[in-house]
């Protein structure tokens, strides 16, 4: 009882996980104002979660032992969407980009009054051509007061959301009472899978490298 007691109170003394730590990364290119809108994603993003992963599983009766039922694995599913919610800064610098990467999905995506080069008609772009990589950073504190290292931040992991793309862009909600409130709204991201990678500050990967030449 004392080793466990004082190995949780060993944990507490270097703080608990504070869920308003983390940054998202999006390599939305190096089109008219996406590097804004990159860096606007860090600090602006107000809410987020890491997707549950889940077994899913088939009764399996008999399989070792007859009248024993057994659940068995078939796939492991990654739940979608990855959804993010941005708070609007006044020129809508990062609402415009991610319309923009919405916009390559399909032809027409956002039709003129006059028509497109098909008129109406909407065709599918290549899927290669708007997947993306999408990363999520948790954070937390290191160093500080009652420590002999200054203030900082570890990366006890990131997500990696494997060829994310938008698949819904929210609404802007207008109102003439919310006159002293922030504008905010939602994207939500289909995904194939997600990599949870450990440790890693200490890991760097191709699309995190980009990012941050990108970002330079």
């Amino acid at each position: 009882m004392t080793a466990s007691y004082e190995s949780v109170k060993a944990l507490l003394s270097r703080g608990i996980s504070k869920p308003s730590l983390y940054e998202v990364l999006m390599p939305l290119g190096p089109g008219p104002g996406n590097q804004d809108a990159m860096e606007q994603l860090r600090f602006l993003c107000s809410n987020t979660a890491v997707p549950p992963a889940s077994v899913n599983t088939i009764a399996v009766n008999g399989h070792e032992a007859m009248g024993v039922t057994r659940e068995q694995p078939t796939f492991v599913q990654f739940t979608s969407p990855f959804s993010v919610t941005v708070i609007a800064d006044k020129d809508y610098t990062v609402y415009k980009s991610i319309k923009r990467w919405l916009d390559t999905i399909a032809i027409n995506a956002n039709p003129n009054s006059i028509g497109g080069v098909n008129g109406q008609s909407q065709r599918i772009s290549y899927y290669d051509n708007f997947k993306k990589d999408i990363i999520l950073k948790k954070l937390e504190l290191k160093g500080g007061r009652g420590t002999r290292e200054a203030n900082s931040y570890s990366e006890p992991f990131r997500i990696v959301f494997n060829n994310a793309f938008p698949v819904n862009l929210g609404e802007i909600s207008l109102s003439s009472e919310n006159y002293d409130s922030r504008l905010e709204f939602t994207v939500d991201f289909a995904y194939e899978t997600y990599s949870f990678v450990q440790n890693a500050e200490d890991i760097e990967t191709d699309i995190v490298t980009a990012i941050d030449s990108i970002l330079v």
